[in-house]
């Protein structure tokens, strides 16, 4: 063997890992009169622990193809915003969920509390609720104001949402508004104050 030769080994080069993306996950919107909708979560799924439990909740957001003009109310005052996307939490064990509507800085504008049954998985990422009608709106002071009751005895009356499902609903919407005075009581009006500082999901939700 010449005395002179390269000995060192030459190692073969370590091939890059696989990229590993994450699941798509699509989500589907039915009404009680049979229209429905779907979409790719624009999100995932979170463990967020509350209250010594760890919840798992779908989070999605979205932005609005046409931006709107919008009040935003606060402890500071009134003002006109404009309306340009929104955040949208999805719980498989409660009977509602819950969108923040945000400005193009991602300021909050109010809490959109919409009730539905809970979210259900149909297949493997794909999932599902039934939008029950009512729904209720916070703005940033703490005002809470009942939308869509007239839709909501609509379908009462015609015998399209079930019994069992009015009293989920029923209870579900007592306890978010007992929640959200719960946490005025304690906070002050002041809802964006008690929002979870890493999921920023407000308190009032997760305590209902």
């Amino acid at each position: 063997m010449d005395a002179n030769a390269d000995t060192t080994s030459k190692s073969t080069p370590t091939p890059p890992s696989p990229v590993v993306r994450p699941a798509r996950i699509f989500y589907r919107k039915q009404k009680l009169q049979g229209a429905c909708w779907e979409y790719e979560i624009a999100g995932g799924w979170l463990t967020v622990p509350f209250q010594n439990e760890q919840r798992q909740i779908l989070h999605h957001e979205f932005t609005f193809f046409r931006p709107r003009e919008a009040t935003r109310k606060t402890p500071d005052g009134v003002e006109t915003v404009l309306r340009i996307g929104a955040e949208q939490w999805f719980f498989p064990d409660r009977w509602f969920s819950l969108l923040r509507f945000t400005t193009e800085d991602n300021a909050s504008i109010g809490y959109y509390v919409n009730f539905s049954r809970p979210l259900e998985r149909v297949r493997e990422n794909y999932y599902s609720d039934v939008d029950l009608e009512l729904d209720l709106w916070l703005d940033l002071d703490g005002t809470l104001t009942e939308l869509d009751r007239d839709e909501y005895e609509a379908e009462i009356d015609a015998a399209r949402l079930q019994s069992e499902w009015k009293d989920s609903v029923d209870r579900a919407a007592a306890d978010v508004t007992e929640a959200i005075a719960r946490c005025l009581a304690e906070n002050g009006p002041d809802v964006e104050s008690t929002r979870d500082p890493i999921f920023g999901i407000p308190e009032f939700i997760l305590r209902s």
